[in-house]
């Protein structure tokens, strides 16, 4: 029997008009590249929470590095809200994240988010690469 993780995935990948299935992989989460953009989904311990989470760009350390943070904090308190920007140690990135409520997300819901995840984790990605503290 599917979960209704995989299930939802399963419709992702029809939705998104995907030529293969995407799948829950051994640590429970799927990984999907978005032309330069990986974005990783995974159930929160309770199953109540979808995270979707993207490292978005290596920032070097020094000032540079404290800039775009203040600058992703601040990003933090706009209006409208998209995703919550944050460090990401292990990468030494910029990254992104957010919980959906997994017991209200279909597959239409899920691919437009994305859509608008992805859009803005491409303009921080582009930032970074030119040297800009923020979008």
């Amino acid at each position: 029997m599917k979960s209704k993780f995989q299930e939802l995935l399963f419709d992702l990948s029809e939705k998104l008009d995907l030529d293969f299935d995407l799948h829950v992989d051994k640590n429970r989460a799927c990984s999907i590249l978005f032309e330069n953009v990986v974005v990783q989904l995974e159930l929160d311990q309770s199953s109540d929470n979808l995270i979707v989470f993207s490292s978005i760009a290596e920032i070097p350390a020094g000032k540079y590095r404290e800039k775009v943070l203040l600058d992703a904090l601040k990003a933090n308190n706009e209006f409208p809200y998209i995703a919550i920007l944050s460090y990401f140690e292990p990468d030494a990135a910029l990254s992104m994240h957010n919980f959906l409520d997994f017991a209200t997300l279909n597959a239409d819901i899920l691919s437009s988010y994305l859509a608008t995840f992805v859009q803005l984790a491409q303009k921080y990605k582009k930032a970074i690469e030119t040297g800009q503290s923020s979008i």
